[in-house]
C-alpha cells in the first residue's frame, strides 16, 4: 500500500501545480473571449456565401404594334443583279392628275403614273420609281415598285407629293431604275416623265389644253361616203363649268354646249363629218371654241379628202 501512495500524492502536487498556472486573470479572459468571437466572425465571413440582395422581377415587355404598309424606301439597299440581257423601256399611257393642275401652297397630294412594260425585261420590286431632276415636292428619293410587271403589262404607281409654298409653276421630273442601276425613262428617246402644277393661293380654275384625234372609216379606200371622226379631248385644272362649240371650215357649226368637271381632269367630245365621192378636194378643218369662264379658240385638226 505504501508505494501507491507515494505515486498520489506526485500526482496530486503536479495537478496543483497546473492548475495555478492555467487560471487566467478576468483581463486575460476577456481578450481571449474576444479574439475567439472575432476568429468565429471572420472564418463564418469565409465560409458562408454573401447574402445577394433579391433582384426586382422586370415588368412585361407589351408587343409593339404592327407597322403598316407602305411604298418606301429602305436604308438596307437590296443587291445588285447583272443585266440578263433585257432590254427595259417604257411607255406613259396615263397620269392622274393631268398637268397643271392648280394647288394652294402647301397643298398635299396623290400623283399616278400608268407606264406600259414597252421592253423584254421583268420589272421586279427591286426595280424603283426614283427621283431626277426639278421640284422634288417633298417626295422620296426612291419608291420600290409595289408588283412585278411583265412585258406588256402595265404599271400603276402613285406616291404622294406637296405642293411648293411659293406659287407658280412647279416641274419635278422621274425615272424608273433596274436592279442592276440602269435609268430609263419613257418614249423612243426614254425621257424622264413629270408631275407639272400650278401653284396659286387664289386659283382660277379653266382649261389648260385640247388634244385632237381623227378617225377615218373606212381605214382606206373610196367608198361613196367616208365617215370622219374628230375627237376633242379637253383638260381643266380643276372644278370648273365650261362652254363650248365646234366650229367649221363650211361655217356648219355645232352650238354652244355645257361641259361639267368635279375636278383637275380631262373630258373627251366628238364630232363627225361625212364627205362623199366627188365632193371638193380641197381640205377641211374643225376646231373646238371655248366661251366661258374665258374666250378661248384652240387649234384646228384638218381633215383631208384623198377620194375626190
Amino acid at each position: 500500500m505504501q508505494p501507491y501512495k507515494i505515486r498520489i500524492i506526485p500526482l496530486l502536487l503536479c495537478l496543483g501545480i497546473a492548475t495555478s498556472c492555467a487560471v487566467p486573470s478576468e483581463q486575460n479572459e476577456t481578450e481571449i473571449a474576444t479574439a475567439v468571437a472575432q476568429t468565429v466572425q471572420a472564418q463564418t465571413s469565409l465560409t458562408q456565401p454573401a447574402v445577394l440582395p433579391t433582384p426586382t422581377p422586370a415588368p412585361p415587355t407589351l408587343p409593339l404594334p404592327a407597322t403598316p404598309e407602305a411604298i418606301l424606301p429602305t436604308d438596307t439597299q437590296a443587291p445588285l443583279t447583272s443585266n440578263p440581257g433585257c432590254v427595259a423601256s417604257a411607255s406613259l399611257v396615263g397620269e392622274d392628275p393631268p398637268d397643271n393642275t392648280l394647288y394652294q401652297p402647301g397643298e398635299f397630294f396623290w400623283k399616278t403614273w400608268s407606264l406600259l412594260n414597252t421592253g423584254t425585261c421583268i420589272w421586279t420590286q427591286s426595280y424603283s420609281l426614283v427621283f431626277s431632276s426639278g421640284e422634288r415636292m417633298s417626295g422620296l428619293d426612291a419608291y420600290p415598285l409595289p408588283d412585278v410587271i411583265e412585258p406588256g403589262e402595265i404599271l400603276n404607281i402613285t406616291i404622294y407629293l406637296q405642293a411648293p409654298s411659293t406659287e407658280g409653276t412647279a416641274t419635278g421630273y422621274w425615272r424608273l431604275k433596274t436592279s442592276w442601276n440602269e435609268f430609263f425613262g419613257a418614249g423612243p428617246a426614254s425621257a424622264p416623265f413629270y408631275v407639272q402644277i400650278g401653284v396659286s393661293s387664289k386659283p382660277k380654275y379653266g382649261v389648260t389644253r385640247v388634244d385632237y384625234q381623227l378617225v377615218r372609216n373606212p381605214v382606206e379606200g373610196c367608198p361613196a361616203n367616208v365617215r370622219y371622226t374628230v375627237y376633242a379631248t379637253i383638260t381643266v385644272n380643276g372644278p370648273t363649268e365650261i362652254e363650248y362649240y365646234w366650229d367649221q371650215s363650211d361655217g356648219n357649226e355645232s352650238g354652244v354646249k355645257l361641259l361639267e368637271f368635279k375636278k383637275a381632269e380631262s373630258r373627251t367630245v366628238q364630232r363627225e363629218w361625212m364627205i362623199g365621192r366627188g365632193d371638193s378636194p380641197n381640205p377641211r378643218w374643225m376646231q373646238i371654241v371655248v366661251v366661258a369662264p374665258k374666250y378661248q379658240e384652240y387649234d384646228k385638226v384638218t381633215i383631208l379628202n384623198n377620194c375626190p
